[in-house]
């Protein structure tokens, strides 16, 4: 039974403890002390836990306060992150207190640095390692550690007790020790020297109490600092001070640091070096008070008590550059509610402030006390000063650099502002004033002069010129005497299809005293231009008679009905002279292209000449137009084409009856782009489309469309059983229905080819399995109809 209860108690008690080093709590070890467990067995237990059967590490018991044993054997020092996470309470929140961030801030660290050289009022204690080293005459190099009595062993020298010792006093004393057994070391011309200085350094415990982030006992090293400490255990908390921080050695206070002398004033004679059980106590906040508004830093500041308003604005900066620095608002608490001070500037160094105090700064007015304003048609528009130099209208205008020119003349305006803050328009005769005709007019405060432009009382005047220029539809602005020649210059000029004589200028019907509509949209005039578009030769004593243009007016210059570009068409194949040909005039006919250009071969096939026509215009918006008909899904003539593949297309010509009787209605008249091709005799027939095996075949005389057929394996499946002939002259010829039972198939030629159409999905019928899906369907709709009638009886 005392077995089971020693295994029951072992159990639970490593069930509750925690890696290396960890706090176990005083219960559960008394308790495994009471199930007969002696202390090595507990240690034993826990070292197997952690996976170290040879540890003898012990453990201590919490006492409720934080007591941080984390050393580890080597006397490593755990880092400062790691020490601090040990010690926080998780999910502390802080305010934004100035100076709070300072020891949170990872870009600004207070780690102590081991790098420095050996301060020479360092005390020495128990665990620092001392480095002496003796030159000269006689050499020696020593790495001494302090025992915990506080002393080193010298080799022929013995123990000499340095603790409490710093290091210039430690240095003479080891020096007075070694002249005993080395000559001439404390003569005053010694020929042998003698050093003292650091090696490892110590660590020592600190206690940090108070309102901290982590408060705890802190494992630093022995050259650590008030700063290194507050660091270590994340600055302090919510209501923490940074005003007044206490460090206590032997009972006794040393140290009182004002983190705000550090961050505002640079002083750092308050963070001294620690020593080991130092206390640090970190005191509660006596004031905090925010600052909003135009001041440079805005933020909670703490105050100790006596600090005035003038110390809190030193804190926060100063006053920014738009502040109003006469008087400021201050709110407190005052018993239930609360209660606004308005302190003025003299008072800043007097008034005390108390804790919850809040301080509003706040901006000048944004208004001027001496600004015109000035803006429209004058050189210089924008702010100007109300002064005894500039107090009215002309003052105002020739300050801004005078008009510009373009003014309206008939009117400008003064907008002043009303104590009510309302505007009132004032209308004045801007060209008068300047001329001394009429009184100059005072000017107030905020007063704004307007002089508008004749270009901002109308609408942009354009000339706009169309037609044969090399620069269509090109949008001009308006001049003064400009006349067409001068547009059309300006246009790019006249193309080489330009007519002269034909040239319509549209001009606007424009009567602002109209009191009814009339029927007319336009004035059109023709004119002819100038021999290319020089200036007219002015005879002396003739009125000027050129025609000028007035605002938006429109010129067209005609295209010359005299004049063509070369129309080109190409003859390629079984020609005597192949290549492209001009045509003479407008009815040119394939008989007469043929003639020019040689006659066929004797090889040709004339039967099989093609023509391939380039679509124009008209043909290519019919084109697009079919392409948006099929773009409508739901359309039953829905084609799908794209008008990047439709270049040209096939023309059936009959080139044989065109040479045979020219001019008839074979005789095909061209047009430009033509290209037509006479191959030479073709001895096969291309069958295509819904065969068993398309196939190309050897054209035998008097073959019908059933022969071909039959060459390739016949109809499929889904044929529809019309054949389609397509001639190498591009005429196409269909199976024509005689009667009821008949057919009348198209004419077999060489280098044809038959095209056998597919059944549309309409006009195939249902599948067997189709058939059988929709008849098993029925049937469950049967069964289903008759399973309602009967419980309906």
């Amino acid at each position: 039974m005392k077995t089971l209860n020693k295994l029951f108690f072992c159990t639970l008690f490593l069930s509750f403890s925690i890696i290396v080093s960890a706090q176990i709590p005083q219960e559960f070890i008394d308790k495994a002390k009471a199930a007969g467990m002696t202390e090595e067995q507990i240690q034993q237990e826990i070292a197997k836990r952690i996976g170290n059967t040879n540890s003898k590490t012990p453990v201590t018991p919490s006492s409720g306060t934080t007591d941080i044993q984390r050393v580890t054997t080597n006397n490593e020092i755990p880092s400062i992150e790691k020490q601090r996470e040990d010690n926080s309470i998780q999910d502390s929140t802080r305010n934004q207190v100035f100076g709070r961030d300072i020891f949170s801030n990872k870009n600004l660290s207070f780690e102590p640095n081991m790098n420095m050289p050996t301060p020479r009022n360092y005390p020495l204690s128990a665990g620092d390692e001392v480095l002496i080293n003796v030159w000269g005459d006689s050499e020696l190099n020593l790495k001494l550690t302090l025992s915990p009595d506080g002393t080193i062993i010298i080799p022929n020298v013995g123990l000499v007790p340095l603790s409490g010792l710093t290091i210039e006093q430690a240095e003479n004393k080891i020096k007075q020790e070694l002249g005993k057994i080395i000559a001439n070391l404390n003569d005053s011309e010694p020929n042998t020297f003698v050093s003292v200085g650091l090696g490892k350094i110590r660590s020592i415990k600190v206690n940090i109490v108070g309102e901290a982030i982590a408060p705890g006992t802190y494992t630093l090293p022995s050259l650590a600092s008030l700063f290194n400490a507050l660091y270590a255990a994340g600055g302090v908390n919510d209501i923490g001070s940074l005003r007044n921080i206490r460090v206590y050695r032997n009972n006794k206070e040393i140290a009182n640091l004002d983190v705000y002398d550090y961050l505002l004033k640079g002083k750092y004679d308050t963070n001294i070096r620690l020593e080991d059980n130092d206390m640090i106590i970190i005191e509660p906040y006596e004031q905090l008070v925010n600052t909003h508004g135009k001041v440079k830093r805005n933020r909670t500041f703490e105050l100790r008590k006596g600090e005035t308003l003038s110390d809190l604005l030193k804190m926060a900066g100063g006053f920014t550059g738009d502040a109003f620095t006469e008087d400021v608002t201050i709110k407190r608490k005052s018993g239930s509610r609360y209660q606004i001070a308005t302190v003025t500037e003299e008072e800043f160094p007097t008034f005390m402030l108390q804790d919850g105090d809040s301080l509003l700064v706040d901006s000048v007015i944004p208004f001027y006390d001496n600004r015109l304003t000035i803006t429209g048609a004058v050189w210089r528009p924008g702010e100007y000063e109300l002064s005894p130099k500039v107090h009215t209208v002309k003052q105002l205008v020739n300050q801004a650099a005078g008009l510009k020119g373009d003014e309206f003349i008939g009117r400008a305006q003064i907008i002043r502002l009303n104590p009510d803050f309302t505007s009132t328009v004032l209308a004045i005769d801007i060209q008068d004033i300047m001329n001394g005709k009429s009184p100059d007019i005072e000017l107030q405060k905020e007063d704004k002069v307007h002089i508008p432009s004749l270009f901002e009382l109308r609408e942009p005047y354009t000339i706009k010129v169309g037609g044969a220029v090399n620069n269509p539809d090109t949008i001009l602005p308006y001049s003064k005497n400009m006349t067409a020649e001068d547009a059309i210059i300006q246009a790019g000029g006249l193309q080489e299809s330009a007519s002269t004589i034909n040239v319509e200028i549209a001009r606007r019907i424009k009567d602002p005293t109209a009191d009814k509509s009339t029927n007319q949209i336009a004035k059109v005039y023709t004119i002819s231009l100038n021999e290319n578009l020089h200036l007219p030769s002015k005879i002396a004593g003739t009125p000027d008679t050129l025609f000028t243009l007035e605002p938006f007016d429109e010129v067209f210059v005609r295209f010359s009905p005299g004049y063509e570009k070369q129309q080109v068409v190409k003859v390629d194949g079984e020609i005597t002279f192949a290549g492209d040909y001009a045509l003479p005039h407008k009815n040119t006919r394939l008989s007469d292209i043929i003639a020019q250009s040689g006659g066929v071969t004797p090889d040709a096939y004339v039967k099989g000449a093609s023509l391939k026509r380039q679509l124009t215009q008209d043909e290519i918006r019919q084109v697009e137009t079919l392409l948006e008909l099929s773009k409508n899904k739901s359309s039953k003539d829905s084609v799908a084409l794209s008008l990047e593949n439709i270049k040209d297309y096939s023309v059936g010509i009959d080139l044989q009856q065109a040479l045979a009787h020219p001019g008839s209605t074979h005789d095909l008249v061209l047009r430009n782009g033509d290209a037509i091709y006479i191959p030479q005799l073709q001895s096969t027939v291309k069958i295509s489309g819904s065969v068993t095996y398309p196939n190309s075949i050897t054209y035998t005389k008097g073959m019908s469309v059933q022969d071909c057929l039959s060459q390739a394996g016949g109809y499929n499946d889904i044929a529809r059983k019309y054949p389609i002939v397509i001639y190498m002259n591009g005429k196409v010829a269909t199976t024509r229905k005689v009667g009821i039972f008949f057919k009348r198939y198209p004419k077999v030629e060489p280098g044809c080819e038959i095209v056998i159409p597919s059944k549309t999905q309409r006009d195939r019928g249902a599948s067997l399995a189709e058939v059988l899906s929709i008849a098993s369907s029925t049937t469950s709709i049967a069964a289903m109809i008759t399973t309602l009638i009967n419980s309906l009886k």
